[in-house]
């Protein structure tokens, strides 16, 4: 049986579907799991609002004090590699919208030493195999986009997670340094106050050698009653 134009436009019709970009670019999975594992939200930046959006914010954050969540989330706003893992999501995206199209259909009609229907069938062949192995490249493009959201989530955890560890590392070492130095001072202040403690011992000495032999001749001194 011969496929018709009938035939093939019924297939596109079918194996199309509805293939449209998405408003985020493929990031509701990462800000789902974002906002379930760190509370936080992760923004794309794509645009020179929203490179704005995201300096301002980070200034905002740094002027408090910065706990382990603030840095998590400038370490967020503005870590490029996690940017491009974003941006290639994105590109994965646009790939896949391209696998769930059907090839655009072309016909002509060309009549060389009457094999003119000849010819229109092998094209008509060409775009029905085209539409028919329309399925497998949507499928095989799904699982690189889904590849793709899997790699943005894990640079997003990932990201978190070393900064959180790098946070808790360095307030450690605050601590230490605190602690060592609260020591040095006391140790200063021992070896000062055992200074002065020596320079006032002699006169001290002094001051017992005379109360010790000069209680007696006082006793001598003394009266003795009747």
């Amino acid at each position: 049986m011969r496929p018709s134009i009938a035939v093939i436009a019924a297939l596109a019709g079918l194996l199309s579907g509805c293939a449209t970009f998405s408003r985020d670019g493929g990031m509701d999975e990462v800000q789902a799991t974002a906002a379930a594992e760190l509370g936080r939200d992760v923004i794309k930046v794509r645009t020179d609002d929203d490179v704005a959006q995201s300096r301002q914010r980070t200034r905002n954050l740094l002027r408090a004090a910065l706990s382990a969540d603030a840095a998590i989330e400038v370490a967020l706003l503005n870590n490029k590699g996690l940017q491009a893992a974003y941006n290639e999501l994105g590109i994965s995206e646009t790939q896949l919208i391209q696998a769930s199209l059907p090839p655009n259909p072309s016909f002509s009609y060309s009549d060389i030493a009457g094999g003119g229907d000849f010819e229109i069938e092998r094209r008509v062949f060409a775009n029905a195999l085209a539409i028919l192995a329309l399925p497998a490249r949507r499928a095989i493009a799904e699982e690189q986009f889904r590849q793709a959201q899997l790699k943005a989530v894990d640079a997003t955890l990932r990201i978190a997670a070393d900064t959180r560890r790098a946070y808790y590392r360095a307030v450690a070492a605050a601590n230490l340094a605190g602690v060592l130095e609260k020591s040095r001072l006391s140790a200063r202040r021992a070896r000062s106050w055992r200074r002065n403690w020596e320079k006032l011992a002699p006169s001290t000495n002094s001051i017992r050698h005379v109360k010790t032999h000069s209680t007696p001749t006082l006793s001598r001194s003394l009266p003795v009653p009747g």
